[in-house]
Parts: structure tokens; sequence; C-alpha cells
């Protein structure tokens, strides 16, 4: 299978970390316990179901298409989150809150992809969430890389399932976004990589038990 020139992967762990390949074509993505490659044309080549939710998601978040190139991180991390909490409310799920600690560990890894050339989610990345202080019951992580805007982004990662399913996780409650202007360069040629760390505290509840939206995805 050829190289991608995106990148997208998605993890996902409960309290021993696990780590699960997931392949499925030809763009790349990262989460706690799934990685997916989806092409390049999914983003675009929609199905209606996917369609209509795009539509309704339309009511811009700000920032939601400014470049990585000239942007601040502040305003990015702000249009990211806005946009997955755009998903989970069409999916009527509760919104995820921006965790510091967990910003702290998705941003320091996605300096370390960049700076490495290696895109990965490394050996433990639960064990980097709680390197930060941030005691969880679980956890996941999306990446990527090769794409400029956060609205891109977030379109690829719902098109994808394993990302599309931390995203829409019904038992997440915080969620920290990291990125860099710069691509892992051995994977892609555009600007911007990017990583989001999902997680729910050791001592919160699920704020949700609806797993249909997630069980449905990717749209």
């Amino acid at each position: 299978m050829p190289i991608p020139r995106h990148g997208l992967r998605s993890t996902r762990s409960d309290r021993q970390p696990r780590l699960v390949k997931l392949v499925v074509s030809a763009f790349a993505v990262v989460a706690g316990a799934a990685l997916a490659v989806v092409p390049a044309t999914s983003a675009t080549a929609a199905s209606p179901k996917t369609h209509r939710y795009r539509a309704r998601a339309a009511a811009d978040c700000a920032d939601a298409n400014a470049s990585v190139a000239n942007t601040s991180l502040a305003a990015l991390r702000s249009a990211v989150v806005c946009l997955i909490n755009r998903q989970r409310a069409l999916h009527h799920l509760p919104a995820l809150q921006a965790s510091p600690l967990l910003t702290q560990s998705a941003q320091d890894w996605t300096d370390a992809m960049v700076s490495t050339d290696q895109f990965t989610h490394g050996a433990n990345f639960a064990g980097r969430i709680s390197a930060t202080g941030y005691v969880w019951r679980s956890a996941g992580e999306n990446i990527a890389t090769g794409l400029a805007t956060p609205r891109t982004v977030v379109r690829a990662w719902m098109a994808s399932t394993g990302h599309c399913q931390n995203i829409l996780n019904p038992t997440y409650r915080n969620v920290g976004t990291g990125i860099n202007p710069h691509p892992v360069k051995s994977w892609a040629t555009g600007p911007g990589t990017w990583t989001q760390d999902f997680a729910l505290g050791m001592h919160q509840s699920a704020p949700s038990g609806n797993f249909s939206p997630m069980d449905g995805c990717p749209y």
C-alpha cells in the first residue's frame, strides 16, 4: 500500500493501554487504540449521511478555515474543539471540556513527531497522558499530518472509523489539542500536524451512555 501524502491515526485505551492498528486505505489517522488510513478523497466523496451531518455542522466555528501556517495556536485549538463539540452536539452528546494537562500531552507529542519525523502514537500514549499528572479511567488519541486547517482535520477524522469513534465516545469528558505548523515530512508535504488526546478522569463518571452515534461511525 502506498504511503499517503496526508496522515491520520487514532487510539483508545481503558485502564491498561491497548494499541490496535486498522489500515483502511491511503490517508493516515491515529487514536488511543485504532490506527486508520483513509483515502484523500474520503473527505469529499461522502455518503448522503455524511453530507447531511456536514451541512448541519456548517454553522461556523471561528477560525475553522484558518491556515495552520499563520494562525495562533490558541485560535486553532479553540476551532478544533469547537468543531468536534459541534459534531457531538449533532449526535446528542455532551460537549468535551478542554484540559490544560491533556493539551500539554498533545502539544508535546505533536512537536515530538515533527522533530523526529515519526508519525506514530509511540509505545505508550496513555503513559504520556499520565506523565502530565492527569489520572485517567479511559483515554484515546487522534493524530493527523498534512492537513492545513481545523475544518479539514476534523472532517478527515470524522470520515475515519477509529478517529470518529474517539470524537463521539460518550464516556469522555476532557480533550487536549496539540498543533504544529509543520508536517511529519516522511508522511506529508502539506503543512500541519495535529494531536487530540481524549480522557475521562479516574474519579469522574461517564457523561453519557449513548453509544449509538459512536457505533454509526464514520460520518
